[in-house]
């Protein structure tokens, strides 16, 4: 019972680190110099691999050699900028990422009631699959340069990628990126759809648990 508690305890500690490094990646990077945000990216990136594989419950070992891979892939294709390395880069991390994703949603399914750590993977689960269409949307990119109507004045980074994602994500849509050839966008009406789905699904599971909860305690 110890080391179940123990074990829980942790898995919370390391959805709340997971989340606050995410926070990071998608809200406080973009307000540094793009200068330096490549190689902020890396090292947030790193740090979520190892958060991400802290934050299951379990087959962590499995998870730590994804891991492992996809930091190796990210920091050679940083400093290398070989356009080879940054596909393989970008394969390791989707792959990562949607294990990730799967696992927490299973660990979130299986959950016999909603508690903090339950509601803290829902919002993991929303934030990082933002990251792995972040990542098919970066592919996409490097694929085709014209794929999406980024600004032409300067390169492209990965913050303007993951603003792009989120924003479709949520169905706000302002306009200022828009997909321009078919691919492009069945990707991103495929994001809108899962970011939708996915809240929609959620919600109704984490209200169906509570009530389950709740009808429990009263009739005890």
């Amino acid at each position: 019972m110890l080391h179940k508690t123990i074990k829980n305890t942790d898995i919370t500690i390391s959805n709340i680190l997971l989340l606050i490094f995410t926070f990071i990646l998608i809200f406080l990077i973009p307000l540094i110099p793009a200068s330096i945000q490549s190689i902020c990216n890396s090292i947030i990136f790193s740090i979520i691999f190892i958060l991400a594989v802290f934050a299951l419950s379990k087959a962590r070992k499995t998870m730590v050699y994804i891991a492992i891979i996809a930091f190796i892939t990210q920091w050679v294709a940083e400093w290398l900028k070989m356009e080879l390395l940054q596909y393989i880069s970008f394969l390791t991390n989707i792959i990562f990422f949607e294990v990730v994703v799967i696992k927490l949603i299973i660990q979130i399914a299986k959950s016999k009631h909603v508690s903090a750590k339950v509601i803290l993977e829902s919002i993991n689960v929303y934030l990082l699959l933002g990251i792995v269409f972040s990542t098919l949307v970066a592919s996409l990119h490097l694929y085709n340069p014209n794929a999406f109507s980024f600004p032409k004045e300067t390169p492209v980074t990965l913050q303007e990628i993951i603003y792009f994602t989120y924003v479709t994500m949520t169905t706000t849509g302002y306009g200022d990126i828009t997909p321009q050839i078919p691919v492009a966008r069945s990707l991103s009406i495929m994001i809108s759809v899962c970011g939708q789905l996915y809240i929609a699904i959620i919600i109704a599971m984490l209200v169906g648990k509570f009530a389950a909860t709740q009808s429990r305690s009263s009739n005890k």
